[in-house]
């Protein structure tokens, strides 16, 4: 521990907040009402039952998507909105280094190559102005990641994917109901991938759904979700592709349902205490996070760094010294990705893998000098969580550490 931090320990007396941070009840009594009816009948349907439809629909009428499909996770979502963009062996997938490994599990599935884009300075969101100095005659999709709430600059994007004639595939899966102008995060692009797992805005133990712009797509994409068995009108009468089953069960949508009906309410309360917390880091040398023009994030964290200018202590000391005051945050959101040990391995020896082997991998692809400002990201960035039950006496601590960490410094 560094001579600073010996000194903060022995100055700081009591931390500043000793309650649990934003805690609250996620879950309710209507979802297990919703629940037990689900289970009311003689048995579960297999597919498509009327809680995954209803659900289906609401979500449609939400985001003012045409078409929505249901899926077991927000990992199996992106691996089903890319093999409905038509992603296969080879292929390219544009998409951001800071991010969790379900935005790329699926591209190596389907034996495609992840092509990393930096990140915006300030910020962990890719840079859409380097997306195409990465296009190759092998890009496919590229996938933004909106990530924490905030979002991707999707109008560049979409100029850049009509210029290019390749799909877009959105990773909303850490950004429920994040809007740039009236258009919501995932209804830029092609698809839009979601997930529901506990950590998200809305949560249903796990799930995910995609929204797609065409009907043919979503019918790929229900399709391959769900064994390409005969199930509606449309669908073959005998599998004619090959597919998985990643489907959403009654049990879930019936959850989802419940939970999707406060999500709109949630997403307010988000938005609220992220743009409080934003308030009282301004009074401190301290930077949120850049974001595109009109973006209106949905805060699944509150992210910021010190301002470069006036820096006196390391992101890492001041992490400790907030976790020391009882206020959680953390650096870097997500790890860089490409530190990973499959990525590690991939640059050394790109048929590592048996099971991964697409063809146009080259030795070196993934080279960590590549991300310099993903890197200064993960290093820099800090975040503070925030959810529906963030309020005026979790801003009002965190203030009271801040101002006490920097009177400290400043002494």
């Amino acid at each position: 521990m560094s001579k600073t931090m010996q000194k903060q320990s022995i100055n700081g007396g009591s931390p500043v907040r000793v309650k649990p941070w934003s805690a609250g009840a996620f879950h309710f009594k209507e979802e297990i009402a919703a629940v037990a009816e689900a289970l009311s009948g003689p048995s579960l349907p297999m597919a498509r039952g009327k809680y995954v439809m209803a659900y289906r629909a609401m979500l449609a009428k939400t985001y003012g998507a045409r078409h929505v499909v249901t899926t077991s996770s927000g990992t199996t979502a992106i691996h089903v909105a890319l093999a409905a963009a038509g992603v296969g062996v080879g292929d390219e997938v544009i998409t951001s280094p800071i991010t969790d490994y379900g935005t790329v599990i699926g591209i190596i599935q389907l034996n495609a190559v992840p092509v990393f884009c930096d990140v915006v300075h300030g910020s962990m969101a890719m840079d859409a102005a380097k997306i195409e100095s990465l296009m190759t005659k092998r890009t496919k999709v590229i996938m933004p990641v909106h990530i924490g709430g905030y979002p991707v600059d999707m109008l560049t994007i979409m100029k850049i994917a009509r210029k290019h004639r390749v799909k877009v595939v959105e990773d909303c899966a850490q950004s429920h109901m994040t809007r740039i102008g009236k258009t919501y995060a995932g209804c830029f692009g092609d698809f839009g991938a979601f997930s529901t797992n506990e950590s998200k805005h809305m949560k249903t133990g796990e799930g995910g759904f995609v929204l797609c712009r065409s009907k043919s797509a979503a019918l790929y994409a229900d399709l391959f979700a769900d064994k390409c068995y005969h199930r509606f009108p449309e669908a073959p009468a005998t599998p004619a592709f090959p597919a998985l089953n990643v489907r959403m069960s009654d049990i879930t949508a019936a959850i989802a349902i419940e939970q999707l009906r406060k999500l709109p309410g949630w997403i307010r309360r988000r938005q609220a205490a992220g743009l409080e917390i934003e308030c009282v880091l301004s009074r401190y040398p301290l930077k949120s996070c850049r974001r595109p023009k009109e973006a209106r994030c949905s805060y699944w964290w509150c992210a910021f760094f010190l301002d470069e200018e006036e820096r006196r202590i390391s992101a890492e000391e001041f992490v400790k010294m907030m976790n020391a005051e009882g206020i959680p945050c953390w650096r870097g959101g997500q790890r860089l990705i490409t530190e990973w040990e499959i990525f590690k391995k991939l640059n050394d020896n790109p048929n590592y893998f048996r099971n991964y082997r697409p063809g146009a991998l080259r030795k070196g692809a993934y080279r960590l000098d590549r991300w310099p400002e993903a890197k200064w990201a993960v290093e820099n960035i800090i975040v503070i969580p925030v959810n529906q039950h963030t309020g005026k006496s979790e801003i009002r601590d965190l203030d009271r550490a801040l101002k006490k960490i920097f009177s400290f410094i400043s002494g």
